[in-house]
């Protein structure tokens, strides 16, 4: 049951929860255990990258998870046609996150873990636009899914160039992080 209570979360503590730091990266000891399972938020990043025309191919990659995963939570029936809203409503998703994140669309994270439940694009907006704290709202569900590098492979069919975009763009989000939102941990 999701609390009626909206806080603040810092992005960090989020991030530290959810192992997001990169193994190589001078931060890494900031994560809380060593697995980092949701690599899905990397296209979601790469989607708001060609939004802003510092890629080609990020709508392309977000497409294609999207249509895995209309199969993995709708009604079991694979969405075999891209919904161009999709595209439409994440793009005025970004644009209204660039103002400023709204409190009234919190994200929902476990109150124990921190481990988002709801919100993965609101999340990837944050990333992108280092927002250092996250409205929130905390839920007693404790999911723990796996979207490995693995899973994107076998589930969602990413092929080995689109696995090494991936790759590459998960290490530019968190080498900008560095620069901003991780670098907050030295000053405190």
């Amino acid at each position: 049951m999701a609390s009626t209570r909206t806080r603040n979360i810092k992005t960090l503590d989020i991030i530290r929860e959810n192992n997001m730091i990169p193994n190589n990266s001078i931060y890494s000891h900031l994560n809380i255990k060593s697995l980092f399972k949701r690599w899905d938020l990397v296209p979601r990043y790469l989607a708001i990258e060609n939004h802003y025309g510092e890629n080609d191919f990020g709508w392309e990659l977000f497409r294609k998870l999207r249509l895995h995963q209309s199969s993995e939570f709708g009604d079991g029936t694979a969405q075999t046609i891209y919904d161009q809203t999709t595209r439409t409503n994440f793009e005025t998703l970004i644009e209204s996150i660039k103002l400023g994140f709204n409190r009234e669309y919190p994200i929902v994270v476990n109150e124990t873990g921190l481990r988002i439940n709801k919100g993965w694009l609101r999340f990837a907006c944050c990333l992108y636009f280092n927002i250092d704290e996250i409205p929130c709202k905390f839920d007693t569900l404790n999911p723990n899914p796996s979207y490995s590098k693995s899973w994107m492979k076998t589930e969602v069919g990413y092929n080995t160039k689109e696995m090494d975009l991936i790759d590459d763009g998960y290490k530019r989000i968190f080498t900008k992080l560095e620069k901003t939102i991780l670098n907050y941990y030295d000053e405190e």
